[in-house]
């Protein structure tokens, strides 16, 4: 006699069917956590691998980093952006010397940059990109007022001499004062000695996004030197008369 639906034989029974689905899930997650403690293994080198902080320029030169929040600088970083930028702005010389491409020296006369109604010099207008733009020319015009004319035609010069400058205070996420104790002395005919004049000032820092470098080809000595004052990711915001109490 013969069956009409007789029953599966052999791996593909019905019977079988189940304890092959079980394996081939045991399989599967046996695979699965597999991979989960190989990512995890990799995942803890990783972690546990020390963070890069050298880094090497397409000239050949390396120098150290150290990564910190968008908003954060060093103190060491904040007090030279504000040595090196009051400096600039404060120190005087309309003649400069320079070689030509022969070897020859050669002497040129500043004949300065308008601000307001004054007159301010090459390098100190270059400088005072390090401060933002609605406190820059308010503050160029007041450093105009103190350049003599005398500086343009060679006749004068001055040098600013910092006496000392504060640890930075934060004040808010990314701003922080410096006071500065410093004296401007100013050199002419009339007196070659140099006059002093105090320049005791606490002046706002804030941390802001640091500019592209621009192509050296293509970059004109402004450009670079605007570069130069602003590749801190520091500007200045305001500087205003250091109390009697905070001397």
């Amino acid at each position: 006699m013969t069956l009409i639906n007789p029953k599966r034989q052999g791996l593909l029974a019905t019977e079988n069917l189940l304890p092959l689905f079980v394996l081939l899930a045991l399989v599967l997650g046996g695979l699965n956590l597999l991979l989960t403690a190989v990512l995890g293994m990799a995942t803890s080198q990783i972690a546990r691998k020390p963070v890069p902080t050298l880094v090497q320029t397409i000239d050949g030169n390396s120098f150290t980093v150290k990564p910190i929040d968008n908003l954060d600088r060093t103190p060491e970083s904040i007090r030279l952006f504000t040595r090196q930028a009051m400096t600039m702005v404060f120190t005087w010389n309309g003649v400069s010397q320079a070689q030509d491409a022969t070897g020859t020296i050669q002497t040129t006369t500043d004949s300065g940059v308008k601000a307001g109604s004054n007159t301010v010099t090459t390098k100190a207008w270059q400088a005072s990109f390090s401060l933002s733009e609605d406190f820059r020319g308010s503050f160029l015009e007041q450093v105009g007022a103190l350049t003599p004319r005398s500086v343009f035609q060679g006749q004068a010069q001055s040098v600013f001499n910092i006496e000392s400058l504060s640890e930075p205070l934060l004040i808010a996420p990314g701003f922080w004062d410096v006071t500065m104790v410093a004296n401007l002395i100013i050199f002419d005919v009339k007196n070659p000695g140099g006059i002093a004049i105090p320049v005791n000032k606490v002046i706002r820092i804030q941390a802001v996004e640091p500019p592209s470098d621009p192509m050296e080809a293509e970059a004109t000595a402004v450009q670079r030197a605007v570069y130069q004052v602003r590749s801190a990711g520091l500007q200045i915001t305001d500087i205003t008369e250091m109390t009697e109490a905070a001397r």
